[in-house]
């Protein structure tokens, strides 16, 4: 009977190792693909590159796997999945990134200064560039194309306020890129530096240079990026007071976009043609272009809200063929051992008694190792919801059983909170990976604490940013006093721990905090890995409120301030109008507790 079973599962190995081969077939032309070809659907390449490094993680050639998780990390970047693409690059095999060749390294600098980039770590961007073009000296990068990072090494001392050396950079990138013939990193280098013109007041210079970029854009038919082209000219014009030439460029870009069904573009333009009409005192034209910005934005939030759907029910109908897949793999296995039985009983009727005794012991080992399976699913089927409830909202978690996908929601009223640690890229270069991991995690798990005692719905970590929401997904749950006071206590915490690391010696965070109070709209998002989140103004300006904070206090918005300035135990500090970044002056107020 054993013997059988041995012979019935050796039959399935060649198919089980043509599988393998096939799968790592597939993962290698993934990796072609995505080299060959810039990939648009930053999706559905990173859904791809994902599934490839799982096969890629196997091969023989640990390069391979090591260039499919730089491009994996590049789309989660685009994504705006920022912590998950940073943490890709913590794999120790990228230490021997030097033995791979030329591009599998050139990439690999690429995607992770972008990434750094996104976090703010500028100066981990200008060291790890010219760490790159030591390496380029003489080693397989050697002669290559390097624009890309002296561009992102360019951001990166500018953003440090060094502007001189950026735009030395940016020139450098430019005619590296020319003599390289690569049209779209010229572009990128005269973008950069007619941003500085334009930053330091030299408006001829940055027309000169957005003109080359159309010129070299227009050679190459149309791209999203000359319709920013033009909006940038409009700008540059705005700013010089030639409202005409503004307005020109400006309806230029509107109609361009128009054209080439390119929506986000198109509404863009149209805010900022509102917005130059508005400062020439044309109100009745700028409240048409407005009104016209509001149906575009809309229109967008809708389809992204269409697309989210449907890539949930995508899933759903994966997963459900992988089952069912599943399913009939088992069945067929079962109906094989039940012909084998079959046969084993003609046997034994023709046998001496030993033989049925024999027999009966093999059966009962199978049954018992099906019982045993049955029972391993069941578990591993608890664990997966258990896995999903915590990661989701209970209510979220549960709809998504119950139909295979979760509904996007819109709430009139939630009470957004961001919080940021101070001077953290300074304080991150004085200690060690596993201690500022281990400070972030202790200051992020008292924060879970507190948004589970007021019953807030935690959103999203974003390096050492937290961001959490009351209000939803039921509205009754965390209202903007609940949010309020777990703001005060978080400032509380914080306090508490600095005090404690400061009689120790040591290094700590302190931590600005914002509140703003408005319309969101909540859903899930991803394919593999579900997260649900939030989109809106609301998070925007709730963002600005962190920002425009100070140290070991609580910013709230004028919005929040209206729901809780009648709230007993609590005290506000106006603060008058304070400009927020991308917004304006914004009113603002300082909330403590009441003495």
């Amino acid at each position: 009977m054993r013997a059988g079973l041995l012979a019935l599962l050796a039959s399935f190995a060649p198919a089980l190792r043509a599988q393998s081969d096939a799968e790592l077939r597939w993962a290698d032309s993934v990796l072609t693909e995505f080299v060959a070809n810039k990939q648009d659907d930053a999706r559905r390449a990173a859904d791809l590159a994902r599934r490839a490094s799982q096969f890629l993680d196997r091969a023989s050639d640990p390069c391979k796997a090591l260039h499919i998780r730089s491009l994996l990390a590049n789309y989660l970047d685009r994504l705006g999945a920022v912590d998950s693409a940073a943490s890709l690059f913590l794999d120790d095999r990228f230490a021997s990134i030097g033995k791979c060749p030329a591009m599998v390294q050139k990439d690999y600098y690429r995607f992770l200064t972008n990434v750094q980039l996104s976090l703010g770590e500028f100066a981990r961007v200008d060291s790890l560039c010219e760490l790159a073009y030591v390496r380029a000296q003489s080693g397989p990068m050697a002669g290559m194309d390097l624009s890309e990072l002296r561009c992102n090494q360019g951001i990166a001392v500018a953003s440090m306020g060094r502007l001189d050396d950026g735009m030395a950079l940016f020139h450098e990138a430019y005619e590296e890129a020319r003599g390289h013939g690569s049209v779209e990193n010229m572009v990128q280098g005269l973008l950069n530096i007619a941003t500085i013109h334009a930053m330091t007041g030299n408006h001829k210079a940055a027309l000169t240079n957005y003109f080359e970029v159309r010129n070299l854009l227009r050679d190459g038919g149309f791209s999203d990026r000359l319709v920013s082209c033009f909006q940038n000219i409009g700008s540059v014009y705005k700013a010089m007071g030639s409202f005409d030439r503004a307005l020109a460029y400006q309806d230029s870009a509107i109609t361009l976009a128009r054209s080439s069904g390119f929506l986000q573009g198109e509404a863009d333009a149209t805010h900022a043609l509102a917005q130059s009409l508005r400062e020439q005192s044309r109100g009745n034209e700028a409240y048409d272009q407005l009104e016209r910005y509001v149906t575009l934005h809309k229109s967008i939030m809708d389809s992204d809200r269409i697309k989210a759907v449907a890539e949930m029910r995508e899933k759903y109908e994966t997963e459900k063929k992988e089952r069912d897949n599943q399913e009939l793999r088992a069945a067929n296995l079962e109906a094989a051992l039940r012909q084998e039985q079959l046969q084993r009983t003609r046997n034994i009727y023709l046998s001496i008694g030993i033989i049925v005794l024999i027999s009966a012991i093999g059966l009962w080992s199978r049954l018992r190792y099906v019982h045993r399976s049955r029972a391993a699913i069941s578990k591993e089927k608890e664990i997966s919801e258990g896995l999903l409830h915590n990661i989701l909202p209970e209510e979220v978690a549960t709809e998504l059983k119950q139909k295979g996908y979760a509904d996007v929601k819109e709430f009139e009223v939630a009470t957004i909170l961001f919080s940021d640690f101070k001077g953290f890229t300074t304080l991150s270069e004085k200690l060690t990976a596993a201690q500022l991991v281990a400070e972030i995690d202790h200051c992020f798990k008292g924060f879970d604490a507190i948004m589970e005692k007021y019953r807030i719905e935690k959103i999203k970590t974003i390096g050492d940013a937290y961001m959490a929401a009351g209000g939803l997904p039921v509205p009754a749950h965390g209202s903007p006093a609940d949010v309020v006071s777990a703001a005060l206590e978080m400032q509380d915490f914080m306090r508490d721990y600095k005090a404690r690391r400061q009689a120790e010696g040591r290094l700590f965070f302190e931590m600005r905090l914002g509140l703003h109070s408005g319309p969101v709209i909540a859903g899930i998002v991803g394919v593999k890995k579900f997260a649900y989140d939030i989109w809106g103004d609301t998070v925007n300006i709730a963002s600005r409120m962190e920002s425009s904070g100070e140290a070991g206090r609580v910013n709230i918005s004028a919005a929040t301030y209206a729901l809780v300035k009648d709230e007993a135990g609590l005290a506000f500090s106006a603060r008058g109008p304070v400009e927020a970044k991308g917004k304006g002056p914004m009113e603002m107020w300082f909330v403590e507790r009441a003495a």
